[in-house]
């Protein structure tokens, strides 16, 4: 049997709750209109000028990366952006 040191063991009834505490700073972490539902994440933004937007996903992405080493939080970057 292997001790957990940190995190929830997959299943456990607290794991929603614990996940959804852990992620509630994301939105105020960058100006991304996040959207979370369960453990998914959502991060869009817009602009009108191509330009621009790609400084400002940079920028908040930066941001977000961050946050989410401070909280100990990994991101799947392979599905990080995409684009339509």
């Amino acid at each position: 049997m292997l001790e957990l040191t940190k995190g929830v063991p997959q299943g456990s009834s607290l794991e929603p709750l614990l996940f959804a505490l852990y992620v509630n700073g994301l939105p105020t972490a960058s100006a991304f209109n996040s959207s979370l539902f369960a453990d998914d994440t959502v991060l869009p933004i817009s602009s009108g000028n191509c330009i621009e937007l790609k400084k400002l996903i940079n920028t908040e992405l930066q941001k977000v990366d961050e946050w989410s080493r401070f909280s100990k939080l990994s991101l799947n970057y392979l599905k990080l952006l995409t684009c339509l």
